[in-house]
């Protein structure tokens, strides 16, 4: 018996979209992109987080003037309720994903855990 696994990947992503918490986050994330104001402010906050990323990578330390302005953004987003609601749905569907992959992964985890002591 010949076994495709992206068959079986695909047919997970159809699935995904039928859960709970994907369908929250599908929910939270359009009705941002249908406010401007929310869609504008969450771009800008996800422009400082890929920045704030590159810039751990790097082992850069950001200066006092990109920390205020990070600060203020990071204020104003903990003050939008359609962002926090896409930010807890967005939580919600990535430790489903977590599980998940654990479960994926299980076969590479158990046989690594032949190797300890």
């Amino acid at each position: 018996m010949t076994v495709n696994i992206y068959d079986n990947a695909n047919e997970m992503a159809i699935v995904l979209k039928e859960t709970q918490q994907y369908v929250a986050w599908q929910s939270a994330f359009d009705a941002i992109q249908n406010d401007n104001e929310a869609k504008k402010l969450f771009t800008e906050f996800q422009s400082i987080q890929m920045t704030v990323q590159q810039m751990m990578q790097s082992q850069q330390q950001p200066n006092p003037e990109q920390e205020k302005a990070w600060d203020e953004v990071a204020a104003r987003v903990q003050k939008n309720d359609l962002i926090t609601v896409l930010l807890s749905a967005e939580q919600a569907l990535n430790t489903l994903l977590t599980e998940l992959n654990d479960i994926v992964t299980k076969p590479v985890a158990d046989a690594y855990a032949t190797l300890r002591p």
